[in-house]
């Protein structure tokens, strides 16, 4: 078997069990003050931890999406917490990468098939589609993301 096909399963399979981030992400508020609230420590007191001011901990709650991953793993660790972050696909990654490979197969075949058809000699695009696309699957992934 490919490793890189059991590569791609092993990682659809510890990410399909995670909840869709949508689902998870608190409503109204960062993470930082969901936690800090839920555990009952002040904006002052996560300050003093994180050694900055406690207009500097409102500012980070309400700007929490453009922070750098140290300063969530710090304000994570202040509240003895740990910062996990993760790509989530929206389908699984073998769906990414089998249709990447067929959209590149299709504007493969069809550019070959316009100029065989001028000289009768087109394929059938979808059996020649899905066998490129199966060969780029199993041994040539990395030329279908250009």
């Amino acid at each position: 078997m490919n490793a890189r096909i059991m590569q791609i399963r092993a990682l659809d399979k510890k990410t399909s069990s995670l909840t869709d981030a949508k689902d998870i992400v608190p409503k109204g508020a960062s993470w930082i003050n969901t936690v800090r609230e839920a555990i009952g420590m002040t904006a002052v007191q996560l300050a003093k931890r994180l050694v900055v001011t406690q207009p500097r901990v409102a500012k980070m709650e309400a700007n929490e999406e453009n922070l750098k991953i140290s300063t969530m793993k710090k304000a994570a660790k202040a509240m003895n917490c740990d910062f996990v972050y993760y790509f989530k696909p929206k389908s699984t990654f073998q769906d990414i990468v089998n249709v990447q490979a067929q959209k590149k197969a299709e504007e493969i075949i069809l550019g070959v098939n316009l100029n065989m058809a001028l000289e009768n000699q087109d394929i059938d695009s979808k059996e020649a589609i899905d066998d490129m696309a199966a060969d780029f699957i199993y041994k040539n992934t990395k030329r279908i993301w250009d």
